[in-house]
This record gives structure tokens, sequence and C-alpha cells, in this order.
């Protein structure tokens, strides 16, 4: 049971029975730079480890960065993997802001005192970040170079699988309601698919998955299939899976095997909610070791896929 709960926690398990606090008014903001913002609430773990509660704001930070121009700007929230920030802007930033795009690197560690959670995931969950991503919207919508109507999120693996949480209708009802701003497209790269809860079946804006057919990390075949099902039940939801593509082919520099991080790919848990707890799921599935690597083909058609989706989504 130990393991398994365990398992959740990397997946981004965990459950509440009350409702979010009301949002805190964002804060105004204007040019660019680091900016100390507050969450839309928090999620805080149960005593028994085994779900998640609301709780109040936390205060975390994200650079905003604008395209040339006067703007109103369209702008992407970027979520940042396990091992934290420091790739995300190298490897997007400066092509989002050339076809026209804001970037707010979203850092969920810094003022959490978090360097990396790719080998501890009790640290901080894809589902606890959540609050923080809809913090750094509702701050994007009250600048003035911004167009409120226009923001998306994209996260890479562990930010990935925020991003596929935060697609959620419930994370918008909860943490967008009606009056406050909303995002207008989810772009997750490869993020871990593989955990059901009922909430994953209605998405409150389209969902444009971009994945590894070799990853072993966060494989590609769960969210193939969990895209298929939800574009049949009637959700905008497509997904690219590219050829030989390893985990974090967009931005690690070198093909390397981690012997230390944690790896769910054989977790297969399924959750009364979002928030947990787990009812089922198979027991010893967590393994060490994943495989990242560097693929310019990849990268280049990801490119050209997501500035189409873009093109499309976002005007």
């Amino acid at each position: 049971m130990r393991i398994l709960a365990a398992a959740a926690l990397l997946l981004g398990a965990g459950c509440a029975t009350e409702q979010a606090a009301p949002p805190p008014a964002p804060t105004a903001v204007s040019g660019t730079g680091v900016f100390a913002f507050r969450t839309a609430g928090s999620l805080a773990r149960s005593l028994d480890g085994r779900r998640f509660e609301h709780g109040a704001p936390q205060v975390i930070s994200g650079e905003l960065r604008l395209p040339a121009g006067r703007g109103p700007f369209p702008a992407l929230v970027l979520a940042h993997g396990c091992a934290g920030k420091r790739n995300v802007e190298r490897a997007w930033g400066p092509v989002l802001r050339e076809w026209g795009y804001a970037t707010f690197v979203l850092d969920s560690f810094r003022e959490r005192g978090i360097n990396e959670v790719c080998t501890d995931g009790r640290r901080l969950s894809p589902t606890q970040r959540i609050p923080d991503a809809y913090g750094a919207l509702r701050l994007l919508a009250a600048h003035p170079q911004i167009d409120a109507r226009r923001i998306a999120l994209m996260g890479f693996s562990h930010g990935g699988r925020l991003t596929m949480h935060a697609s959620t209708a419930w994370a918008k009802e909860t943490y967008a309601p009606a009056g406050q701003p909303s995002f207008r497209a989810f772009f997750p790269f490869y993020p871990n698919c593989n955990a059901e809860f009922p909430e994953r079946e209605r998405v409150s804006a389209p969902v444009r998955i971009h994945t590894g057919e070799a990853d072993d990390w966060t494989p590609a075949a769960p969210c193939v299939a969990l895209a298929k099902s939800l574009n049949a039940s009637g959700q905008d939801v497509e997904i690219s899976v590219y050829p030989g593509a390893h985990h974090a082919f967009d931005q690690a520099r070198r093909q390397v095997f981690r012997p230390n991080v944690g790896n769910g790919a054989r977790c297969f848990p399924r959750l009364a909610s979002i928030l947990g707890p787990i009812l089922s799921g198979p027991s010893r599935c967590l393994t060490k070791g994943a495989t990242v690597g560097p693929n310019p083909e990849a990268l280049a058609a990801a490119r050209r896929n997501l500035r189409e989706q873009l093109d499309k989504l976002m005007k």
C-alpha cells in the first residue's frame, strides 16, 4: 500500500471535500521581469497523505518577457518539469516571442525552497501546481500589454501533467469561476497520462499533446488512448507523437540515462477524484531511471505543429 501511495504522489494524486477559497484579486503589473504573485489558492497534503485539501494562496514567481511591438500580445505560461525552469526559456522563449507571443516562465520551486522533484515526487506534485498556473493567468490578464482573452498554458513533463490537470473543466470551475480569466488552450509536452479519475473526462478548452514515441518516462501510449477516448466523447483533444523521440526531446542537450529519477511509467492508478484518494492500481509499480535525449527532427516537427495550432487556436 505504501508503494501504491508513493505512485499516486508521483503522478499527482490526492483529494479534497471542501471548495477552494474565493480567488484573490490580481496584482497590477507592468513592464517585464521577474514578478512575485499569489497563487489561486493551494492544495496541501492531508494528514494521512492520501488526498489534497484546499488551502490559502502562496507567493511564487515567474519571469515575463514580451515580443517586439506595443501589444497587447497573446501569451503563453510556460510550466517547467521536475528539474526546474533552467531549460524552458532557452528551448522555447526566443522562438515563441519571434512568433509574437509573450512568455511567462512559471517558477513553482524557488519560493518553496525546492531544487528538483525528479528524485522525490512527494515534495510537490503536478496537481499541487494547478493553483500556480491559474495565479499566473490572473497576473498576466491584469497586465496592460497582454491580451487577457488569449493566454494559454504550455507545460513540460511534470509541467505537462500540470497542464493536463489544469485543462479539466474542474480546474476552471475551481480556480477560474464565472467572471475570471480562463486559459484559451493547453499544450502539454510529454505528460504522464496514466492516472484515471472522473474529472479528466471533460476539458475546458482545446488540448494539444506533444510526446515522443520512444519516451520511457512518460510513455506515449496512455496519452494516445486518452486523446482518442476524449475526442470520441466530443472533447477537443489531439495528440502529436514524434517517432524515435525520447523524453525532453526539445530541451535535453545530450542523450543520457538518469538512474536516480522516479519512474511511474508502469503505474496506472484509479482515483476517486482528481484530488484522490487512490482506489486501485498495481503495487510495486514504481521504478528508477529514465532516458532523456534531444531529437532535432522531432523538435522541428513540434515547432511546426505548435505554430499551426497557435495560429488556429489563439486568433
